[in-house]
C-alpha cells in the first residue's frame, strides 16, 4: 500500500461514471476504490442524468447533488436530458463541463483532476482546473472529433471540425498527463503534428497508455451470484455465439446474422445477441422475414453484474465493430470482459497496436468484410478438436490477469505520483 505523505484529492471527471448499482463501465469506480486503498481521497463528478434508464439524480431546482454510495463519493451535475447522439447529446456534455466551472468553488478543492474528455465540448472542466490551480491529467477512451470524421459523420474540411481539432489540441496542450485507453494515442497526436517531435507543443513524455480492464475477482464472483438461468445459453450441446453490446448501424451487427444464417448446416450453432439500438427491431424482422432460425434474440439491457454470466456460457465470443474502429488500437469493455470469460474471441476487424487477441493467440482478430469470411473464421473456432479449444481459453484466462484493474490502478498511481 502506498500511503501519500500529504493526502491528494483527485476528481474523477466523467460525465458517464454511473453509481455503483448501474454501473456500465466499472473503469473509474475501481480506479476509486484502489486510489483510495492507497491513501487518496477521490471525488467522482458526473451527469446527473442515466440515460440507460431515463432517470434525473438530480433534485428539480438544484443544480448538482452531492452524495455518498458507501465508500464512493459524488457529484452529480444537473444537465438537459437527450435521446440518442445528437446535438442533444453534445450539449448535455458542454452544460455539465460549464457547470463544474461554474460552480466549482462549492466543492472541495481538488489537488488534480483526472478528467475523461469528449472534445471540444467539455474543453471547460480544462479551464476549471487552471482556475482552481490543480494538476490536469486528460483521459481519452475515443478519439473526438476524429470518430466523427471516421465514420462519415462530417467531413474533415468543415470550419466546425476544424475549430473543434483546435480546441482538442489546446485541451492536450494544457494537461500536465494525458493517458489513453489505447496504444495507439502518441501516433495519433503524432500524426496531427501536435507533439514536440513533430512540431508541435505536447511533450510526448506525459503521454502514457492504460488500457481498459476486468476486476477479475468481481467477475468470477459475479458469474456465480448473478445468473439469468437461461437454458438455452447453459445448454452443453450448442455451440453458443454470444454478441452482448449496443445494436447500431457502426456495430454492423447485420453482417454477423448473415455469416450464422450460412452455418445453419451444422444444427448446433446458435448466435445469441443482448442489447439495444436504433437497428434491433429491423434486425428481428430481417431473421423474420428471411427465416434465420439460428438467430436468438435476448435481453436489451442486462446488469453489468449478469454479465459474466452470459458471456462465461459462451463456446465463442463475438467483437464487432465497423471498420476504421480500432485503427489506434481498441479499449472496448468487451473485449475485457470476455478476456475474463476464458472463451475464444473472434474479432472482425483487425486491430492496431495491442491486439491482444492475434498476439496471444486468443482467436481471431481479422478484416472480416463479407459474411463469407466471418463465417469460416467462426468455423475454425467450432472445428478445434477439444484439447487445442481448451487451451486456448487458458491462454484467454492467463491473458486477462495484464489487464486486471488491481495492475493498471498502479499504472495510474505512477502516472499521478510524477504529475
Amino acid at each position: 500500500m502506498i500511503v501519500n505523505k500529504k493526502q491528494k484529492h483527485i476528481w474523477i471527471v466523467n460525465y458517464y461514471t454511473n453509481p455503483p448499482d448501474n454501473v456500465s463501465n466499472e473503469r473509474h469506480l475501481k480506479f476509486n476504490y484502489y486510489l483510495q486503498k492507497n491513501g487518496y481521497k477521490v471525488t467522482n463528478i458526473s451527469s446527473g442524468f442515466l440515460r440507460q434508464i431515463n432517470i434525473d439524480l438530480v433534485d428539480n431546482g438544484k443544480k448538482f447533488k452531492q452524495i455518498q454510495y458507501g465508500e464512493y463519493n459524488f457529484i452529480h451535475i444537473k444537465v438537459r436530458r437527450y435521446k440518442g447522439n445528437g446535438l442533444d447529446r453534445m450539449f448535455s456534455i458542454f452544460q455539465f463541463a460549464w457547470n463544474i466551472l461554474k460552480y466549482r468553488n462549492k466543492f472541495e478543492k481538488p489537488d488534480i483532476i483526472l478528467h475523461n474528455i469528449h472534445a471540444p465540448f467539455d474543453y471547460l472542466v480544462s479551464t476549471c482546473a487552471k482556475r482552481l490551480k490543480a494538476k490536469y491529467i486528460a483521459e481519452a477512451w475515443d478519439l473526438w472529433p476524429e470518430g466523427f470524421v471516421t465514420f462519415g459523420l462530417i467531413s474533415a474540411k468543415n470550419p466546425i471540425i476544424k475549430w473543434a481539432y483546435s480546441k482538442e489540441r489546446k485541451l492536450y496542450e494544457r494537461a500536465n498527463k494525458i493517458i489513453f485507453s489505447f496504444e495507439g494515442g502518441i501516433d495519433y497526436l503524432r500524426g496531427k503534428n501536435w507533439t514536440n517531435r513533430t512540431g508541435g507543443k505536447i511533450d510526448e513524455e506525459k503521454v502514457h497508455y492504460i488500457n481498459n480492464g476486468v476486476s477479475i475477482d468481481d467477475f468470477n464472483r459475479n458469474k456465480i451470484e448473478f445468473k439469468l438461468n437461461d437454458d438455452e445459453i447453459e445448454s452443453s450441446s450448442t455451440f453458443k455465439i454470444i454478441y452482448l453490446g449496443s445494436i447500431r448501424l457502426v456495430n454492423d451487427v447485420k453482417q454477423l446474422i448473415d455469416a450464422v444464417d450460412l452455418l445453419e448446416d451444422k444444427e448446433n450453432i446458435r448466435l445469441y445477441i443482448y442489447g439495444d439500438g436504433n437497428q434491433r427491431e429491423n434486425l428481428i424482422d430481417y431473421c423474420k422475414n428471411n427465416s434465420i432460425a439460428n438467430v436468438v434474440f435476448k435481453e436489451k439491457r442486462i446488469p453489468l453484474t449478469y454479465v459474466p454470466y452470459v458471456l462465461s456460457n459462451a463456446s465463442l465470443n463475438i467483437l464487432n465493430y465497423q471498420k476504421g474502429f480500432g485503427d489506434h488500437g481498441i479499449s472496448s469493455g468487451k473485449l475485457f470482459q470476455s478476456l475474463a470469460a476464458g472463451k475464444p474471441i473472434v474479432c472482425n476487424i483487425p486491430i492496431a497496436y495491442d491486439d491482444v487477441i492475434t498476439n496471444n493467440n486468443l482467436g481471431i482478430a481479422e478484416d472480416l468484410d463479407t459474411p463469407e469470411k466471418y463465417a469460416n473464421a467462426i468455423l475454425k473456432i467450432y472445428n478445434m478438436n477439444n484439447e487445442d479449444y481448451e487451451s486456448m481459453c487458458e491462454r484467454v484466462k492467463e491473458t486477462a490477469k495484464q489487464f486486471d484493474y488491481k495492475v493498471l490502478s498502479y499504472k495510474l498511481i505512477n502516472v499521478i505520483e510524477h504529475v
